[in-house]
This record gives C-alpha cells, sequence and structure tokens, in this order.
C-alpha cells in the first residue's frame, strides 16, 4: 500500500509540480542561447523603448502569449531574420514566470555593485608624528 502511495505521488508531483525552471530552459534558453537573439540582448531592447519594469513585463508577455511581428520590439531587420511568428507561444502562468526569470538573470540594476568609498588618511597633529 505504502509502495503505491509512494508511486502515485511521484505520479502527480511530476505531472501537476512546479516545472517552470525547467521548461524556461528547454523552451527559452535552447533557441536564445544558439540562434535566436540573445536574452540579454531582446532585454535590453525592452529596457530601452519602454519606462517602467512592469511596462516592460506586460509586454514581454504579452509576446509570449501570442508571438506576432506586431507585438515584438525587436528592429525590423532582426523581424525579418528571426521571424517572430515562428516563435512558440505559451500560457499566462508560463510566460509570466519566464518572463521574471529573464528580468531576474538580466536586470543590469542587480549587476551594479558598489563598492564603500576608502577612509582617507587622517592628519597627523604635531610635526613629532611627521618625522
Amino acid at each position: 500500500m505504502a509502495r503505491w502511495l509512494t508511486i502515485l505521488f511521484f505520479l502527480f508531483s511530476s505531472l501537476f509540480g512546479e516545472t517552470v525552471g525547467n521548461d524556461f530552459s528547454r523552451e527559452c534558453l535552447t533557441c536564445h542561447e544558439k540562434t535566436a537573439p540573445p536574452l540579454s540582448l531582446v532585454y535590453r531592447r525592452y529596457l530601452m523603448l519602454y519606462s517602467s519594469k512592469r511596462q516592460i513585463e506586460r509586454r514581454m508577455i504579452d509576446f509570449l502569449k501570442a508571438p506576432s511581428k506586431e507585438k515584438s520590439s525587436m528592429p525590423e531587420g532582426m523581424k525579418n531574420r528571426f521571424n517572430p511568428q515562428l516563435h512558440p507561444s505559451f500560457d499566462e502562468k508560463v510566460a509570466e514566470k519566464a518572463v521574471e526569470k529573464v528580468i531576474e538573470k538580466e536586470d543590469p540594476i542587480k549587476r551594479i555593485v558598489v563598492k564603500p568609498p576608502k577612509e582617507a588618511p587622517r592628519p597627523s597633529g604635531s610635526r613629532a608624528d611627521r618625522e
């Protein structure tokens, strides 16, 4: 009995479990690392065109749900070369998770490293200290 419950648990968890990370690697990175424009380039293009992160997310999700030349934010030459209509479409939940992963991976704000300033040397008080 316990054996069957274990098998059923793994069966249901594999069917209904969270697979967005695997979907992202399989569905997005497979092409965007080899033939399609790199995701860093795609995200930079969205950053240049749209002012807020919310607007970027919405535009990327809209494109992923129903890819077309009209919804693509790429320049005309890239649209002709990579043909956005051939891009696979995704449902809302998978598209949201994929966009979240792209932003998490490519957001330049997260790459900025601010080093604390070095302490300035203190002037010494007397001439004897200086010599």
